[in-house]
C-alpha cells in the first residue's frame, strides 16, 4: 500500500512564519520512574543532566498546565543543540495513568520522538547489552539506517543514522554529545486542522524536499502496510511531522485523558523574544484556540500552554539567554573542554591517545596499567585501565570506541568526585588533527565544583600539550 501525502499550501505566512517561525525547545515526557528514566537516556544514548525542579505544584502550576491539584518533580536532559531539552516529568497528582496496553502508534496523540546517533551500529549493540531489543530489524542503506526501540516508558524512539538538517541550520553548541532529537510524530484526526493549528497560526513551514519517512519504515513501529496522510514542517532545524492514519484508522484520545498520562505529554516552541511570543500567543487566540490560563510572565521567563481543536497541548515558552541554565537548557553539571591542534595525521594521533599503558610518557600519572582488556579489541570497549599519581589510584572504563575518531569513558572507581565522564575526540583538520578532550563529573563536597573544574581544566589542557609536543617532535626527528 503507498503512501498518501499532503505537501498543499496551508495560507498565507502570519506574522513569525518562515525563517523566523519559533524552534521546538523542549519534548516533555511524564514517567512513572524519573529516577530510571533520567539515566537510561544518559547511559543509552549519552544525554547529559541539565538541572531539575519541583516547582511545578500548587495553584499556579494547575493553572499552566490545566491538572487539578498538580505537583511533580522534573529533571531535564540535553543534546547536542542549544536551546532545546528533554523535560521528564513524574507526577505525585494527579496520578499517572499508565499507557493503554493495546496502544499503537496511529492512535491519536504524541507518537514517537526521533534520535540521530553519532553510532549507528554501536548504539544499537549497547541497547541489547541492556536487555533492549529494536523492534524490527533495522531498513536502510549503510549511512541512513533506522529502528525504533521503546524508553522504559514505552515511548517509541526512532534512532537514525543520518541526520536531517535545515540548510541554514547553525553548528551546534555541544557536537561532543553523541545524540540529536531530530524529529516529533504526532497521529492526528484531521490533518488539514492539524495544519491550521502548527502552519497557519504558529508559523512552522513546510519541510519542502525532505522526506523523513517513506512507507517501508511504518513496519519499525509495527504498522506495515498502513497508509496515512503526512505533513512535514520545520520548528527550527527541527522537524514536526503530522500524521493522519486511514488505514488502520487511530483510536482517538482515551477516555479522560490528561497530559500527565503516562507516555509523550507535549512539546514547546521557545522564544527570544518577549513580543514574538506574546504575537504568537495572540495569533492563537484569534484563530479559535485557548491556553489552559493567561500567560504566565515571570520577566526571565514566560509561559502558557495552548491547545488546539483536537486534544493536543503545545507549550509556548519564552526565555531569556542569561536565564538559559536555571531553565534547563545548560549543562548542570561542571564540564571541561580542553583542546589542541596536532601537526600528525589522525591515525597517528589516535595511536597514541589511545595506548593507555602508553599515557605514562605524556601524562601526570606515574603508571598507566590495562587491569582489564577490551571485549574485541585489547584497549577497546569494556576495558579498564587503572591510573596512579598524586596519591591516588584511579579506575576508568571504556564505554565507546569508534576508532580513529573518539572513544569514552567513566570512572568506576578512586577519585575525589562523582560521575566523571570523558570523552576524546578527533578531527581531521588541514594540516593534522584537532583533539577536544571533554569530561563531566559532580564533586563529592558540594560547592568545590568550581576548583575541581579550575585543577582539571589545567591538567588536562598540559597534558594534551605534552602530546602535542611528544608527537610533533618525533615528526621533525624522523625528518
Amino acid at each position: 500500500m503507498s503512501e498518501q501525502s499532503s505537501r498543499s499550501s496551508v495560507g498565507s505566512k502570519p506574522e513569525g512564519a518562515g525563517s523566523d517561525a519559533p524552534p521546538l525547545c523542549q519534548v516533555a515526557f511524564s514517567v512513572t520512574d524519573l529516577r530510571r528514566t533520567h539515566t537510561w537516556y544518559r547511559d543509552v544514548f549519552g544525554f547529559l543532566p541539565a538541572g531539575r525542579t519541583r516547582l511545578n505544584r500548587g495553584p499556579l502550576a494547575s493553572l499552566v498546565q490545566g491538572l487539578p491539584r498538580a505537583a511533580s518533580t522534573c529533571w531535564w536532559l540535553v543534546d547536542q543543540q542549544e536551546f532545546f531539552q528533554l523535560e521528564i516529568f513524574q507526577f505525585a497528582s494527579p496520578p499517572v495513568r499508565p499507557k493503554p496496553a493495546d496502544w499503537r502508534p496511529c492512535d491519536i496523540g504524541y507518537t514517537s520522538v526521533g534520535l540521530h546517533v553519532a553510532d549507528f551500529a554501536e548504539t544499537v549493540d549497547r541497547l541489547r547489552r541492556r536487555g533492549v531489543e529494536p523492534l524490527t530489524e533495522p531498513v536502510g542503506a549503510a549511512g541512513s539506517r533506522r529502528v525504533c526501540v521503546r524508553d522504559p516508558e514505552g515511548v517509541i524512539l526512532e534512532l537514525m543514522e543520518d541526520d536531517p538538517r535545515r540548510p541554514d541550520a547553525p553548528a551546534r553548541l555541544r557536537p561532543e554529545i553523541p545524540v540529536a532529537a531530530r524529529s516529533i510524530t504526532l497521529s492526528v484526526p484531521d490533518l488539514d486542522r492539524s495544519l491550521r493549528f502548527f502552519s497557519e497560526t504558529l508559523g512552522l513551514p513546510a519541510a519542502r524536499g525532505v522526506v523523513l519517512h517513506g512507507p517501508e519504515h511504518e513496519a519499525l513501529w509495527g504498522l506495515p502496510g498502513a497508509q496515512r496522510r503526512s505533513a512535514l514542517l520545520w520548528a527550527g532545524d527541527f522537524l514536526v511531522e503530522l500524521m493522519q492514519y486511514t488505514q488502520p484508522v487511530g483510536k482517538p484520545w482515551p477516555a479522560g485523558y490528561r497530559i500527565s498520562d503516562q507516555g509523550l505529554l507535549n512539546i514547546a516552541l521557545g522564544f527570544r523574544s518577549k513580543a514574538a511570543f506574546d504575537a504568537a500567543y495572540r495569533r492563537c487566540l484569534a484563530a479559535g484556540y485557548r491556553g489552559n490560563w493567561r500567560p504566565l510572565n515571570l520577566g526571565a521567563w514566560a509561559v502558557v500552554y495552548v491547545n488546539d481543536d483536537q486534544g493536543f497541548s503545545v507549550e509556548l515558552l519564552f526565555t531569556r539567554r542569561w536565564y538559559d541554565r536555571r531553565m534547563g537548557f545548560r549543562v548542570a553539571m561542571p564540564y571541561v573542554v580542553a583542546e589542541t591542534r596536532i601537526g600528525a595525521p589522525r591515525d597517528e594521533v589516535w595511536k597514541a591517545i589511545s595506548d593507555h599503558e602508553g599515557m605514562a610518557a605524556w601524562s601526570p600519572f606515574s603508571s598507566v596499567v590495562l587491569t582489564r582488556p577490551g571485549t574485541s579489541e585489547r584497549n577497546g570497549l569494556g576495558a579498564v585501565r587503572r591510573l596512579r599519581g598524586f596519591g591516588l589510584t584511579l579506575d576508568e572504563e571504556i564505554v565507546r570506541w569508534a576508532p580513529p575518531a573518539r572513544y569514552d569513558y567513566r570512572l568506576i572507581g578512586g577519585a575525589p568526585i562523582r560521575e566523571h565522564f570523558g570523552q576524546v575526540l578527533l578531527n581531521e583538520v588541514e594540516g593534522g588533527t584537532q583533539v577536544r578532550w571533554t569530561v563531566r563529573f559532580r564533586p563529592m563536597v558540594p560547592g568545590t565544583g568550581g576548583i575541581a573544574r579550575a585543577m582539571l581544566q589545567r591538567g588536562f589542557t598540559d597534558m594534551l600539550q605534552r602530546l602535542k609536543h611528544r608527537l610533533e617532535s618525533g615528526r621533525r626527528t624522523e625528518n
